[in-house]
């Protein structure tokens, strides 16, 4: 009964993510329903937030828990191009699986149909990179990518975002712009006012959480356990949009 309703929720979201299963109104790329936060607004919610230590946390320092870590796990192709990070990490850059054909005739659908078969997965921080039963936000990502396409990104968001200001030929820093399928960087949460976020240092070096671009202003990502894994959430007017440091294309690229 409980993996009935689970797939039930994911087929759910398929078809809001789509734009099916609306009678005969023809197929959108809208997106979502307007249904804010997937099921509920429990992200948005002070009494919930304020007291949630991992969503305050985000992936700060995941790199710190994980035994054997490497920013990429990808060698270094004829095909790649290599930038060096701080610690000594490269950055390999990485492409599409050639053999993989693009949905509707972009690898965003790929990457959008992928996330939402993920939609409820529970989170964990520092969740085990080669397991994706349960995630943190840039695990989830991170997991995204190399199941839809086979693109294996870094594996935390400071490292993600490096990886989009690296090699995309289509970075921004307004929410606004956000597209399909693409990344979106955030600092850690202070809270709901936006002048509490007034005068915080946005480098990539401060950035604590990821989650991808659905378009028309919703977010699919997941930040901590209280707030339920894996959701939908609305991306205008709230923290997550204080918040925001850095967005661009994977697939659009140098």
């Amino acid at each position: 009964m409980k993996h009935s309703k689970k797939m039930l929720t994911v087929l759910s979201c398929l078809l809001v993510l789509t734009g099916c299963g609306k009678g005969n109104v023809a197929p959108q790329k809208v997106g979502v329903s307007t249904q804010q936060g997937g099921m509920d607004n429990r992200i948005l919610d002070p009494k919930i937030i304020n007291q949630d230590v991992l969503l305050q946390r985000g992936d700060a320092n995941v790199e710190l828990e994980q035994r054997g870590y490497r920013a990429q796990d990808v060698a270094p192709s004829t095909n790649g191009s290599i930038k060096i990070l701080s610690g000594n990490h490269e950055l390999v850059q990485v492409w599409p699986n050639p053999s993989i054909q693009p949905k509707e005739g972009s690898y965003a659908e790929n990457v959008v149909s992928q996330a939402a078969m993920f939609y409820g997965t529970p989170y964990e921080f520092s969740s085990d990179r080669s397991d994706p039963s349960t995630f943190d936000c840039s695990d989830f990502t991170r997991w995204v990518y190399l199941s839809s396409l086979g693109m294996d990104l870094p594996k935390d968001s400071r490292s993600q975002a490096s990886y989009v200001q690296s090699f995309s030929n289509r970075t921004y820093t307004s929410i606004d712009q956000a597209q399909r399928g693409d990344l979106l960087f955030f600092v850690s949460y202070k809270g709901t006012d936006p002048d509490q976020y007034i005068g915080i240092d946005k480098s990539i070096g401060n950035i604590t959480h990821v989650g991808l671009s659905l378009g028309n202003g919703k977010i699919i990502h997941t930040a901590s356990a209280a707030t339920g894994g894996v959701r939908i959430d609305e991306l205008a007017n709230n923290h997550l949009t204080y918040r925001f440091v850095l967005g661009g294309s994977l697939l659009n690229t140098k």
